[in-house]
């Protein structure tokens, strides 16, 4: 996958638009001053990635975690921190806040795998993860990272100095998991190495149709009001 990845963060496979853009920024920053490249949707762009062993192993994995239910693919991801970029940091947040809010998909169970391309550390920006902060099945006030979603799609949470937060380092070729509620990011890049990811998330089958009847594609370039969907996702949420 290290080739395929590389691909893509060169530009070589064509991703158009905010699609293919930097999760650090504003989308109006230019290519070379990335720091946090991020490619949505690789297996779109680049179909023979469809069906490939580590959506196979993935499915089954949350097939474990989820037997009562159908677990699908709902989106894929290529993440790239750049060597030397200590502005990489991916902001703290929730999944969930990012997702169509439980009034529109009840049943928010979630299983994102992320499989490491390269060896990550707590110097290279490996993930930080805040212990029990989705236990309550609440989501926190996000807030865009500039003005509007319309400017840049990532969106930040507060996260205190008291509360706790771990370092999960992974080797080449380890995957992490996590759920939709957990609160997490991630510091920048301090090495002279990559720090490539492989993201997919499993969703149930209800809500994967109830995204797509919406609209909702995981696509940056999709036209909603993003603003409007932190908005109505803020109250306390709890899944079935």
């Amino acid at each position: 996958f290290t080739d395929i990845s590389n691909r893509f963060m060169s530009r070589e496979i064509d991703v158009p638009a905010k699609d293919f853009c930097d999760m650090s920024k504003g989308f109006d920053t230019a290519f070379e001053d990335f720091s946090i490249v991020n490619c949505m949707l690789p297996r779109v762009y680049y179909p023979s990635l469809q069906g490939n062993i580590y959506e196979v192993l993935s499915a089954s994995v949350a097939k474990q975690l989820f037997p009562e239910t159908r677990m699908v693919l709902d989106y894929d991801q290529l993440l790239n921190k750049r060597p030397g970029k200590t502005d990489a940091i991916f902001a703290w947040h929730q999944d969930m806040a990012y997702w169509p809010p439980p009034s529109m998909t009840p049943d928010t169970r979630t299983v994102t795998f992320s499989l490491a391309l390269d060896t990550t550390t707590p110097e290279n920006g490996c993930l930080l993860f805040v212990p029990g902060s989705g236990v309550r099945k609440e989501l926190r006030p996000h807030v865009p990272l500039k003005n509007s979603r319309a400017e840049s799609h990532t969106i930040a949470i507060e996260v205190g100095d008291e509360e706790e937060k771990v370092h999960v380092t992974a080797k080449r070729g380890d995957v992490t998991i996590h759920d939709e509620w957990v609160v997490h990011g991630s510091q920048g890049n301090r090495t002279q190495g990559n720090r490539r990811t492989y993201v997919v998330a499993f969703r149930t089958e209800d809500t994967v149709l109830r995204e797509r009847k919406l609209g909702f594609t995981h696509s940056h370039n999709t036209e909603f009001n993003w603003d409007n969907w932190i908005d109505s996702s803020q109250s306390k949420s709890t899944s079935p």
